[in-house]
């Protein structure tokens, strides 16, 4: 190299010398900060006042609740552990064929927590629950309750 493109090249070090660690410091200032277990669904509602019936099965917790008149009814699922499958979905089986084609979907299950679905009124005492991966497409359980 010549003298005048020895020069030019160290002026050119020099100066990324000082831009690389500034911009490394500038883009770490200004990178998003995305919430750690957030959950996709919208915000459960409360817990109705009446248990009626619940079961346990590690880690989760199965509650069947109601209102004081009774006219509403709903389930609770307390998961106290972090999930296999983040992307299990819960599905009420009215006809007990654990088939998700005729079964209706209650929601998403995300994230450690307390949930809450609202359930039709029926005259039938028990209530049958599949618990489904969509991504995978497979019946992760089933409940009785």
């Amino acid at each position: 190299m010549i003298r005048a493109l020895r020069k030019k090249h160290l002026e050119i070090w020099i100066v990324l010398s000082i831009l690389i660690p500034v911009g490394m410091i500038c883009a770490i200032l200004v990178r998003p900060v995305f919430p750690k277990d957030k959950v996709l669904q919208p915000d459960s509602s409360q817990a109705l006042p009446i248990l009626m019936r619940s079961l346990i099965r590690d880690p989760y917790t199965f509650n069947i609740r109601s209102s004081l008149d009774t006219s509403q009814l709903q389930l609770e699922w307390i998961i106290r552990e972090k999930l296999i499958y983040p992307t299990a979905t819960i599905y009420e089986d009215t006809a007990n064929f654990n088939d998700i084609s005729k079964a209706v979907l209650l929601g998403r299950i995300e994230i450690m927590g307390t949930y809450h679905f609202q359930l039709a009124n029926r005259a039938e005492n028990t209530y049958h629950f599949i618990i489904y991966d969509f991504v995978h497409k497979q019946i992760i359980g089933s409940v009785n309750i």
